[in-house]
């Protein structure tokens, strides 16, 4: 579900300016690779997946992170669960979720 927020906000001559935002549900998933698997070619397929907004290669513990946005949180889910989790060469992932 998508979420509206306004903003209120002084512009320099002191004038109240009004943002309307919107904030979309969103998804952070945490990628470990498995050893010799490209790691060019997991980002290339991840990167095609419903949802998928940013695929980022990572130093650490985890190779990549994927953000994923969506009006329905469901459909995030769905495109974590179905699809990523099938993608050859991913050898486990954590999943942050923020509504």
């Amino acid at each position: 579900m998508r979420k509206h927020e306004i903003v209120l906000k002084l512009d320099a001559s002191n004038k109240v300016m009004i943002y309307h935002t919107s904030i979309l549900p969103t998804a952070y998933v945490l990628v470990l690779c498995d050893y010799g698997t490209p790691e060019s070619e997991i980002m290339d397929q991840l990167s095609k997946l419903p949802c998928v907004t940013e695929v980022n290669r990572l130093g650490g513990p985890y190779d990549i992170i994927v953000k994923l946005s969506d009006d329905s949180m469901d459909s995030i889910r769905e495109s974590i669960g179905k699809h990523m989790t099938r993608i050859h060469g991913i050898q486990s992932t954590i999943t942050l979720m923020a509504e």
